[in-house]
């Protein structure tokens, strides 16, 4: 029996053949006395005082009351002999995990700090709408000869040239051509028609279209502004991209919208085609899932002519529901030439930026 306990370890190594002698009589039931071997298992005193006490450190024994020792199970000598090393591990575990902590905040740190403002393989991230002001500001002054500009949501109070450092009047003057393209719904808005005025005496354009896009401007073909969607206005800013392919990628996206878009002073007898392109888009972006206020502002419209269209494609097409809708479109094929960008089509919303 005693080549049956020779597994049991211990950093000072496995039990001797005397000790686990000494384990098996005791697991047998019997009550020992660690100055007096019994005489059956034939060892000397001496040996049996010595296998008791390494027994009792091993902690394979337990000393009763009256000094007499009794066995222990093993899993229970186990847990006693692991518990401070258990201990011993869950500190290192909390110093890990507290040297984790540490070491991922200054990680986040500095990836804050590179986004906001260090240069990433030719893109900035500028955050905060006064930082962001001052750098289309300075882009505006360095720029030699050209702007072109998608504006999503129709002109603003405060656009492209609040600052007086950047005023349209000395763009002009320095002779930088420029290119902006709005959404059909801005044709109403007195004060683009005027401005569509002194851009074209400088040798620039304003058109509109019924395409979906989102706020882009590009200076002279070198540096471009694409918007950083963001929750709160103090996060909003937007990326600012140098590298050489990257614009011209943006430059022949804007080409291709301007191509397809319709002069601001469009006479007044080509008018339906413009209304024909709105209600065109609303059927696209409907068969695509958005709903009324998503669709509103991604074509840049208030939310109640937004409805006054649908309300007017929905009777064009003798149905009284969105699905219904959908089912008469894919049977009239209506849309069939039509590409809907899967990538618009998930976006709901179009960043306030700028």
């Amino acid at each position: 029996m005693t080549a049956s306990l020779s597994f049991l370890s211990h950093p000072r190594g496995p039990l001797s053949s005397i000790e686990s002698r000494a384990y098996e009589f005791a697991v047998l039931g019997n009550r020992i006395d660690a100055d007096r071997p019994p005489p059956e298992v034939g060892i000397s005193r001496s040996d049996w005082a010595h296998a008791c006490e390494s027994l009792l450190r091993r902690r394979l024994l337990s000393r009763a009351d009256d000094g007499g020792l009794t066995a222990v199970h093993p899993e229970i000598a186990l847990s006693i002999l692991n518990a401070p090393l258990s201990d011993e591990i869950r500190q290192r575990e909390e110093a890990m995990a507290t040297n984790g902590r540490v070491i991922q905040s200054i990680s986040m740190r500095l990836a804050q700090l590179a986004e906001n403002g260090r240069q990433r393989d030719g893109v900035r991230v500028v955050r905060g709408e006064q930082a962001l002001r001052d750098e289309i500001d300075a882009a505006i002054l360095r720029c030699t000869t050209e702007i072109h500009s998608l504006r999503p949501g129709g002109l603003r109070s405060q656009d492209h040239f609040s600052a007086s450092a950047t005023s349209a009047s000395s763009i002009f003057e320095r002779g930088l051509r420029c290119q902006f393209l709005y959404h059909h719904t801005a044709r109403s808005n007195l004060g683009l028609v005027a401005r569509a005025k002194a851009v074209a005496e400088h040798g620039g354009g304003i058109r509109t279209t019924a395409a979906s896009f989102e706020r882009l401007v590009i200076f002279d073909r070198k540096l471009a502004f694409i918007p950083v969607d963001a929750p709160t206005a103090a996060g909003r800013g937007a990326a600012v991209i140098s590298d050489e392919l990257v614009v011209e990628y943006l430059y022949r996206t804007f080409v291709h919208l301007w191509a397809n878009a319709v002069p601001l002073e469009l006479p007044e007898d080509q008018m339906d085609e413009v209304s024909l392109d709105t209600r065109m888009a609303i059927l696209r972006l409907m068969s695509a899932g958005l709903k009324d206020e998503a669709i509103a502002n991604r074509l840049g419209m208030a939310l109640r002519t937004c409805r006054r269209h649908i309300s007017s494609i929905l009777k064009g097409l003798n149905v009284s529901s969105r699905f219904q809708a959908g089912i008469k479109i894919a049977q009239l094929g209506i849309l069939t030439d039509e590409v809907i960008d899967s990538e618009q089509s998930g976006r709901t919303d179009i960043s306030p930026l700028w």
